[in-house]
């Protein structure tokens, strides 16, 4: 893990001191940050049956770094983190788990860019995500696989995507992602990963600023270092469309059908689609999302379908205050394992001034699964009678962050 970290570190450094080809101002900023916080959670750690309420408390120390010009934005964000308990001390921890994630946007054209991004996030614990975001809680898709993991998985995942706008009416891009997951399964003390790469094109016309409409093609492939878990690959054609309906309101939707092959066991042919719907005022913004996809079902390494939506709503009180809403509900149905995630709270953020602000927020994490594989996660206590692991948690912060030092040129 100390070695990919390094990496990510030294590619983050090649990419600020890379020199750049506008003429415009150049800017460099760095922002130190940091949180605390104190709560309280029903369940530590989530079980169905044998978890416990405790009160805890966890902080957060790290950095942004960001970089820009005319002709590239580019980012470095660094955090780790510390979760004590006020009972419950063997969770506590202190330095163990990192965050980082690097970014950079290129305008190698007028009419070409280019998006990098990095991200590693170490000995993910479902605490620690719960706890340290100010956002409403809809979790998308990979968070509800690390709670699915039982606190035990880490992750890195890369994109790259290139566009490029052949006329006024023509756009093409070109993509690839790649995700792995580090586990430790419930019933041994052996780690094990999950690959996930994928690869996608896509070229949309569009009829005027507001709409456009496309064809695109994704391939995933998916393999497993999990003893008997074969190896699994997808094919996914799809059509999408973009229109900003009004100033106020966007929707966005794809839609195709999913021809999955595994290694040994045949193909299979689903449905797939994803669509999104905004609609943003003055005071706030509202957003739904969902869809069904194929996607790695668990951490531990078992590929199927994600079906599930997330939504949140946010409001500005006043300048300064501001509430948010949301949650969001996941089913994962693998080879050998199915699992079902939800999640739902509110909460309150004020800022006083511009380097300080506090929030106060209620979130509410449930968690269902099962696995006829002995390598994959069990389920917990009753969880395969229906029962659902569930936690509470209460929680009250404050978040530190300010500019300390800029430095422009051209």
């Amino acid at each position: 893990m100390k070695s990919r970290l390094g990496i990510l570190l030294a590619a983050a450094g090649f990419i600020f001191v890379a020199s750049s080809i506008g003429h415009a101002e150049n800017l460099v900023r760095l922002f130190p940050e940091s949180q605390m916080n104190g709560f309280y959670g029903t369940s530590i750690p989530l079980e169905d049956e044998n978890g416990i309420g405790d009160f805890g408390s966890t902080m957060v120390f790290g950095f942004y770094l960001d970089y820009n010009s005319e002709a590239r934005y580019a980012s470095l964000h660094y955090d780790t983190f510390v979760q004590l308990f006020t009972h419950q001390t063997r969770f506590d921890r202190a330095g163990e788990g990192q965050f980082v994630q690097a970014t950079d946007d290129e305008n190698i054209s007028p009419t070409t860019k280019l998006h990098l991004d990095e991200l590693f996030y170490r000995d993910a614990s479902v605490v620690t995500t719960i706890t340290t975001s100010d956002q409403s809680p809809d979790f998308n898709s990979v968070l509800a696989l690390l709670l699915l993991a039982d606190d035990q998985a880490s992750i890195n995942q890369f994109n790259a995507q290139l566009q490029h706008d052949w006329s006024r009416n023509w756009s093409s891009e070109i993509g690839v992602h790649q995700t792995t997951f580090f586990a430790t399964g419930n019933n041994t003390n052996q780690s094990f990963n999950s690959y996930a790469q994928s690869a996608n094109t896509a070229t949309d016309y569009h009829f005027s600023e507001r709409f456009s409409v496309g064809l695109g093609y994704r391939f995933y492939d998916w393999r497993f270092t999990f003893p008997g878990q074969p190896g699994e690959q997808a094919h996914w054609p799809f059509v999408r469309a973009n229109w900003q309906a009004t100033k106020n309101l966007f929707l966005s939707g794809i839609v195709g059908v999913v021809v999955s092959h595994t290694q040994g066991l045949g193909d299979q042919v689903n449905p797939a689609g994803l669509g999104l719907i905004s609609y943003t005022w003055r005071r706030g913004t509202i957003s739904l999302a969902g869809g069904q996809e194929p996607s790695l079902t668990s951490a531990f390494g078992t590929v199927g379908l994600i079906r599930g939506f997330r939504g949140s709503v946010l409001y500005y009180f006043t300048p300064r205050l501001t509430g948010n809403a949301g949650g969001s509900f996941y089913d994962a149905s693998g080879t050998g394992f199915h699992g079902d995630f939800a999640s739902w709270g509110l909460g309150l953020s004020q800022r006083v001034n511009k380097w300080l602000s506090l929030n106060a927020r209620f979130i509410e994490i449930k968690r269902n699964e099962s696995s006829s594989n002995r390598f994959l996660p069990s389920s917990f206590g009753n969880a395969d009678q229906g029962e659902w692991a569930t936690g509470d948690y209460f929680i009250v912060g404050l978040a530190v962050s300010f500019e300390a030092f800029r430095w422009s040129w051209r």
